[in-house]
């Protein structure tokens, strides 16, 4: 068994039951071409990118393409591979001395209370 083969499976053994889950329905929709886009969000802790890098290697090791991306640097950074979003599709941010958010503070993003 190779090295990539060994550490998918020693990592494998220590999914949690979710993580399991979310693992073989990835694959499976890998294996059978079935196109599904996943979105992985849990709380703070919950090993999403431990998860996410262990279905990397697997991917990678079936000699297929895995790209990650996250909506945060830190996350990104923590991805094997993982880049933020606005770089995978090319958005442009034009952020100045002047940039503001254009929330309002009883906005939905804000509920006043």
């Amino acid at each position: 068994m190779d090295e990539m083969a060994t550490l998918v499976n020693e990592q494998r053994a220590i999914f949690n039951p979710d993580q399991a889950a979310a693992f073989n329905a990835i694959l499976e929709s890998i294996t059978n071409n079935q196109g599904h886009f996943f979105f992985i969000h849990a709380a703070g802790g919950y090993r999403k990118i431990f998860l996410c890098n262990t279905i990397a290697a697997e991917v990678r090791r079936r000699g297929q393409i895995a790209l990650y991306m996250a909506s945060s640097g830190i996350a990104a950074l923590l991805l094997d591979g993982g880049r933020i979003s606005h770089s995978y599709f090319k958005i442009l941010l034009s952020i100045h001395e002047d940039s503001v958010a254009s929330f309002k503070c009883d906005s939905y993003m804000f509920p006043v209370l």
